[in-house]
């Protein structure tokens, strides 16, 4: 079959092409339908040409593997890779937008409040590839897709992306690829390239923008590499018409040195080139900022949704204003994807009365040194707290309650249902010091006036589950529900379209039964006034557009129960699963190389539903529960650190290809706790038979 007669209606595997949407020189480019999943793809497809020359397409998978790790909201994700009669294909993200390049066709050029923030999307992207070890090296407007539902620039085609830690090159020494007008001089030399390329490239896609020609313009790609050999780039004129005169040359200076002949003069990060750009952008525009009764602190209102922000505080050391006088006061370990969240909301008193204040969920013992430092720069000291609301009996929700009240404030009440102060009264917590959220169905009169709400959502996940609203800030607490695995790249407090993967893990793991979510839910949609900020016990904080947006998404979502038959899985779903699968052999290989085949091969449990050849695994049988054996199977013989990566692959992977979460065993605790935590069994002198 060749690859330019697919018309409309072609079968490539499950996909039916619907489209061509377009070529470069690797293959094309279709949107094709997936009729299992009922979703729309991009397949990019290799010249059949280059199917016969083993290189190449050696250096196509190895690359569509290395493009699977990538996963960013600026980023066009790349689902799998295979092989359809005579020609290999890609499966891609299918992002409903227009090319940067046909939009400055259409525009010629844009002001900086717009074309800023796309570049600086695509530097965020970049940055997250380069923390992966990999560059793109074609960054270019032809390859930046503004996606039409959130505006939002989104970097595509990895097809040059070349793994900075591979040992094997693939690609032959001192080629030269890459775009001419986008290419710094190092490339052009042929020589060895790192980050700093691709961000010479963003610079150059940013001056294109926003004047609508390149600094290096040339009719030939020899004019233009001895124009940037031995030349300077041309003024940056036209960016002063669109930019304030007292700032212009700032930005200026900005890209000078982004565009520097010399790597070395370079911003030294995509990340410091985005910040640069921001701070220049948020100076031209500054954003209001609101004051609490003790200390400016930065704070957007919930209704809007910024993309230029005030600098991202320091998550390991400070409390963050989400709402006025409500705070997250948690603890934020890097490289993590599971933490909790608890939040203070402080009730200044009236007219000489004495402040309320009430911590929602302080979290666990482990983290209470860093809650304990956190509150007390907002309110003093810990010993200040006035109640403890407990959203359930979870240890990792609740444990430092008896703390708090042993040491620091024993006059404060408790609050939770009757179901969850049966459990957590073992962590000593006195019963005259309870208080049961059944008896103020329509809220609780604080001392100062003020009124929260309590909003039942049993099951969610616990029976005895309880929400509580502050109808006064729109802030609602809601424990389990709306939360989250997190990226470990993620950056901020803020919920955005990245998330969606760790929140749909969570609840398919964690809730028993879409019927007790959706029940919570029509509970949220019907409070008044409604909603503006959700704040969940895990993950991150969800504002604007994303809390109808992700209520929504999660209405629709089957977990727990609904999703347990995994015996009739079709042949599809058993292909998807052993790409699932193969992604975690990879994985485990860089830890413990081709013993990992040797361990799945020898696993009675995995026996008669898995079958290993030639350094290859299939799932045969059961697709869901051979995921799940074999992520046990590997974290046992891996270190913390790659049993972690192991089980975040399990749980992306399954979302990029619409299957259900695997239960993974998620360590509530962190990695430093487990790679150091004691076996009780053999502590006490206890063997197995």
């Amino acid at each position: 079959m060749k690859t330019d007669t697919l018309p409309p209606g072609s079968a490539v595997g499950q996909y039916h092409v619907i489209r061509k949407l377009g070529e470069g020189a690797a293959g094309q480019v279709y949107l094709a339908h997936h009729k299992i999943l009922d979703r729309e793809f991009a397949l990019k497809i290799l010249h059949p040409e280059w199917v016969g020359n083993d290189q190449l397409t050696r250096r196509f998978f190895q690359e569509a593997r290395h493009a699977t790790r990538l996963k960013h909201p600026n980023i066009v994700g790349v689902i799998t890779a295979d092989q359809h009669n005579d020609f290999y294909y890609l499966v891609m993200e299918f992002v409903d937008g227009v090319c940067l390049e046909a939009l400055l066709a259409q525009q010629e050029r844009l002001p900086a409040e717009r074309a800023i923030p796309y570049v600086v999307g695509v530097l965020r992207g970049l940055e997250h590839a380069h923390k992966k070890g990999m560059l793109h090296r074609d960054v270019k407007a032809d390859n930046i897709i503004i996606e039409n539902a959130t505006d939002r620039a989104r970097l595509l085609d990895f097809g040059l992306v070349k793994d900075t830690e591979a040992t094997q090159k693939l690609t032959a020494q001192h080629a030269v690829v890459g775009t001419p007008y986008y290419m710094p001089p190092e490339q052009w030399r042929g020589e060895e390239v790192d980050a700093r390329a691709d961000i010479y490239s963003a610079a150059v896609t940013l001056y294109y923008a926003l004047s609508g020609r390149f600094p290096f313009p040339g009719r030939s790609p020899l004019a233009v590499a001895h124009r940037l050999m031995s030349e300077s780039h041309d003024p940056l004129g036209e960016i002063l018409l669109y930019a304030q005169p007292t700032r212009a040359t700032e930005l200026v200076t900005i890209l000078d040195r982004a565009l520097s002949r010399e790597r070395d003069l370079r911003p030294s990060s995509a990340a410091q080139l985005a910040d640069e750009l921001e701070q220049w952008l948020e100076e031209q525009r500054p954003s209001p900022t609101a004051k609490t009764s003790s200390r400016t602190i930065a704070y957007a209102p919930p209704t809007a949704e910024p993309t230029m922000s005030i600098p991202t505080p320091n998550l390991v050391t400070e409390p963050v204003e989400i709402a006025p006088n409500t705070y997250w006061v948690g603890k934020r370990p890097p490289n993590e994807i599971f933490y909790a969240n608890p939040y203070l909301r402080h009730f200044p008193g009236q007219q000489g009365q004495e402040d309320f204040n009430l911590i929602i969920d302080p979290g666990s013992t482990k983290d209470f040194s860093v809650v304990q430092a956190k509150v007390g720069r907002v309110i003093g000291t810990i010993n200040n707290l006035s109640s403890i609301f407990i959203n359930h009996q979870d240890p990792d929700v609740g444990s430092s309650v008896g703390v708090l009240l042993g040491r620091h404030t024993p006059n404060a009440h408790v609050l939770c249902t009757e179901d969850t102060w049966r459990l957590i009264q073992y962590y000593n917590v006195p019963r005259e010091r309870f208080v049961a959220l059944e008896r103020f169905p329509r809220g609780i009169k604080l001392p100062t006036g003020d009124v929260v709400r309590p909003v039942p959502s049993p099951f969610c996940h616990f029976v005895g589950a309880m929400m509580l609203y502050d109808p006064a800030t729109r802030v609602l607490f809601t424990g389990d529900l709306f939360g989250s695995l997190t990226d470990k790249d993620a950056e901020g407090l803020y919920v955005d379209e990245s998330d969606w993967a760790g929140m749909r893990a969570f609840h398919q793991i964690y809730m028993p039964t879409q019927g007790a979510v959706r029940y919570a839910l029509s509970k949220i949609r019907e409070l008044s006034p409604a909603v503006e900020i959700i704040a969940p016990q895990h993950g991150r904080v969800l504002r604007g557009h994303w809390v109808k947006e992700y209520i929504d998404r999660l209405w629709n979502l089957p977990v727990g129960l609904d999703i347990l038959d995994d015996r009739h899985s079709s042949p599809e779903e058993l292909q998807a699963w052993t790409t699932v699968l193969n992604r975690l052999v990879e994985v485990a290989r860089q830890a413990i190389g081709d013993e990992v085949y040797a361990l799945l091969e020898s696993d009675p449990n995995l026996s008669g539903i898995l079958s290993v050849n030639s350094g290859s695994v299939e799932i045969t049988s059961l697709g869901k529960t051979t995921v799940e054996r074999a992520v046990r199977l590997l974290c046992e013989h891996v270190t913390p650190d790659v049993a972690s990566a192991i089980k975040y692959e399990a749980v992306y992977s399954a979302n990029e290809l619409s299957l259900p979460t695997p239960m993974v065993e998620l360590d509530e605790d962190g990695p430093e706790i487990a790679s150091s935590r004691l076996d009780p069994i053999a502590d006490a002198g206890f063997s197995k038979v």
